[in-house]
């Protein structure tokens, strides 16, 4: 089969790099792909995809901060995840696919009818004009996000995880040299940044003042039904909306799907691996999004007293990991369904 990959991003290498015994040709109109991650990449995940990166930081667990700023600290004891240089990242496994023997074209794809391949891969990322040229389903939902480079003082073995913006959270992502600090919302984040940026530096963790980076991008949510199969056309990646709603993360789930993307029950393949997954992370969402601050705090009250289960048996991709790691403490599941009626009237 002849096969066609346009964007070269992990989506479209990890397809060709699963592309055994077809005619692959994989082009990408940049020369450098364009950074949009935070770089923070699961361990388990990487290791399901059968890559070990170069990394620049490995972290352990989370410290993560409620509203008011009370802290749960999630360490499991071990590395969970690497710290990239996503463009290092996105060269090496360019490079690696280049090396399996397919074809890469440095060149943009503006028309898929001068494309003669039996199937065409669209794994272009939150670029969605052939979607809209061709009559495609895209993501519904966009999350927005900045992330600034800078140095600051934090613990190299920890994230930090601040909900201190409208339904997402802020993020401080140690990489030895530096820190990365950004968040997402729905609204223009820039100045929701610089103001997490200003208290960085009223508490003293900021000392310079230089910004070595900036990054922005665009994060699209998970949508159940959104169309990937379309026959001689399949959508991967960010492209399909392959990404956690809790977190915005894409590169791992993206990577599963893209194994399929060769095979003849593309959409039926990678739903019933990752599809359950996706959709829990959206309902743990579409749950966080509604929780007023006050129910927010009472559940991370909840959560820090039976935090151990999530240190030894959490999983940041695999959802059903993390929330049955949680609900099989009868303690813990009792106290939830106690509390839920207040949760319920922030939902209702």
């Amino acid at each position: 089969m002849n096969i066609s990959i346009i964007g070269a991003g992990p989506a479209g290498c990890i397809t060709a790099l699963n592309s055994k015994g077809h005619d692959v040709i994989l082009y990408e109109e940049h020369r450098k792909q364009p950074v949009q991650c935070a770089g923070l990449i699961s361990i388990s995940g990487l290791k399901r995809l059968g890559i070990r990166p170069e990394f620049l930081n490995k972290v352990r667990g989370a410290r993560i901060y409620s509203p008011s700023k009370r802290l749960i600290e999630i360490d499991a004891r071990k590395d969970k995840a690497y710290v990239v240089d996503r463009q290092e990242f996105d060269e090496e496994l360019l490079n690696s696919a280049i090396d399996s023997g397919i074809e890469f074209v440095n060149e943009g794809v503006k028309d898929i009818n001068k494309l003669k391949a039996d199937r065409i891969v669209l794994a272009t990322g939150t670029n969605y004009q052939l979607h809209r040229k061709l009559g495609l389903e895209t993501p519904g939902e966009f999350l927005l996000g900045a992330q600034y480079e800078l140095k600051a003082d934090c613990d190299p073995d920890f994230v930090e995880l601040h909900f201190n913006v409208p339904q997402f959270f802020s993020w401080i992502i140690p990489t030895g040299d530096y820190c990365r600090v950004g968040l997402c919302t729905r609204e223009n984040p820039t100045p929701w940044l610089e103001e997490f940026v200003k208290e960085l530096r009223r508490d003293g963790r900021i000392k310079n003042s230089r910004i070595l980076k900036r990054n922005y991008g665009i994060i699209p949510l998970y949508d159940p039904n959104i169309r990937t199969d379309y026959g001689r056309i399949i959508t991967v990646g960010d492209s399909a909306g392959h990404v956690k709603a809790t977190t915005g993360g894409g590169v791992v789930m993206g990577g599963l799907a893209s194994r399929h993307a060769c095979k003849k029950d593309y959409e039926k393949l990678w739903r019933a691996e990752i599809g359950r997954e996706l959709w829990l992370h959206l309902i743990l969402r579409r749950f966080l999004d509604n929780l007023s601050n006050k129910n927010i705090e009472r559940l991370f009250s909840l959560v820090n007293e039976y935090k151990e289960s999530l240190e030894k048996k959490g999983d940041m991709d695999i959802a059903s990991r993390s929330l049955s790691s949680l609900l099989m403490n009868p303690s813990f599941t009792f106290r939830l369904l106690l509390n839920s009626p207040r949760f319920l009237m922030d939902l209702l």
